[in-house]
């Protein structure tokens, strides 16, 4: 009996040393919604089929570069300036106008149970399903606020059921990606604004 107990306990202290925090990728009241076109900024829900989500994560409180996936040529370039930061998993609307669920997930760069923040990218769904494509062909691109729940713990008996972000989540906006020049002439612009500020 000794023995059993012995191996179950040094059996669950191995298991909780690779369990990761687990989650639910699901939204409810915060909505993925759209420009309804390029050039028409009333919102709209995105529709079923319409549009991705992709979900990063990192230990609660690890920095991250505001707002700026679509500023790097890939997600790969932005987590490497981020990187505490990882890809969770990805998902379509697929439940109902601006409504997803992904299911679950094992955030590997999150302790069991420990708190974790989250970003949800967006964009529109005819141009591929992952960031790298939509990024390149010039669809509706969109970064949620970070946002900050616990996660579960697997390794507990009995198991922590995985937290639904759907409580947590606020929702993001898909928008047409500024072209470089745009950014160009807004650098010059705000260059031209200090000189001229100094002057003053």
């Amino acid at each position: 009996m000794k023995k059993l107990l012995g191996t179950l306990a040094i059996t669950a202290l191995v298991a909780s040393a690779f369990a990761q925090g687990t989650i639910t990728f699901q939204n409810q009241t915060g909505r993925v919604q759209q420009w309804t076109s390029p050039t028409d900024s009333t919102l709209m829900s995105v529709p079923v089929g319409g549009g991705f989500v992709e979900l990063i994560a990192a230990p609660a409180g690890s920095a991250l570069t505001a707002n700026a996936a679509w500023t790097y040529s890939s997600l790969a370039g932005f987590l490497a300036a981020n990187p505490a930061w990882a890809t969770v998993g990805t998902s379509s609307i697929n439940l109902a106008a601006g409504i997803f669920s992904g299911g679950g997930f094992t955030i590997a760069n999150v302790a069991p149970g420990a708190n974790a923040s989250y970003v949800v990218l967006g964009w529109t769904g005819g141009a591929g399903t992952t960031w790298d494509t939509a990024l390149a062909s010039g669809a509706m691109l969109g970064e949620s606020a970070v946002f900050t729940t616990a996660t579960a713990n697997p390794g507990t008996t009995p198991p922590g059921v995985a937290v639904n972000l759907k409580t947590t989540f606020g929702g993001i906006t898909l928008a047409p990606i500024p072209e470089p020049a745009t950014f160009a002439l807004a650098g010059l612009g705000l260059a031209a604004l200090m000189v001229f500020r100094r002057r003053s």
